[in-house]
């Protein structure tokens, strides 16, 4: 039988398309702390994505795919290992474990971290989500910001400065508040 013509087939690959879209770059971020060559960790991304289909029907959707998809990316990161034991290990099983720990509390901080930085971004006034987007875009420099804007040099750069502070005060107060007591 033809996989397409499974009833919900093409609606599965999506939502398996769809996760792992979103969660590439932590899966990528999780990998290239643990595989010291970025050929070889491109290799073992492959495998991963490739075990991550295969074992698709396995995934409980009320579960961090994730965190899942890390799980999966370790053993093979092992299965990498174990290939290669013919050759020196640079890092030990036991480094190796501590590493991938730290990796995945990491990724944690670091998502939550983004989450707060896009609600805090979105709740700037317009203006000032424009002139950081203007900003950051890398294509003008400050004093062609300025011009655009008719304020000075000066006022400009405080102006950026001044929102900078507000989003990194935000952040850290919704950061604190995950953490609470």
């Amino acid at each position: 039988m033809n996989p397409s013509s499974v009833p919900g087939h093409d609606d599965r690959v999506q939502q398996f398309l769809r996760l792992l879209a979103k969660h590439e770059r932590r899966l990528r971020g999780y990998i290239l702390p643990l595989v010291p060559n970025w050929a070889d960790a491109e290799d073992v991304a492959q495998e991963v994505r490739i075990r991550l289909w295969e074992q698709f029907d396995s995934y409980d959707p009320a579960k961090d795919f994730g965190a899942w998809a890390c799980t999966i990316a370790y053993y093979q990161v092992l299965t990498y290992r174990e290939k290669r034991s013919r050759r020196r290990q640079l890092i030990s099983s036991e480094s190796l474990e501590l590493v991938a720990k730290t990796v995945v509390a990491m990724s944690d901080e670091l998502e939550s971290a983004q989450r707060a930085l896009a609600d805090c971004f979105e709740k700037l006034p317009k203006a000032k989500r424009d002139l950081l987007t203007y900003y950051y875009s890398g294509k003008h420099t400050m004093r062609e910001i300025a011009a655009r804007l008719g304020r000075t040099f000066d006022a400009t750069r405080n102006a950026i400065l001044r929102t900078r502070m507000a989003l990194r005060d935000c952040v850290k107060a919704k950061l604190d508040k995950e953490d609470g007591p």
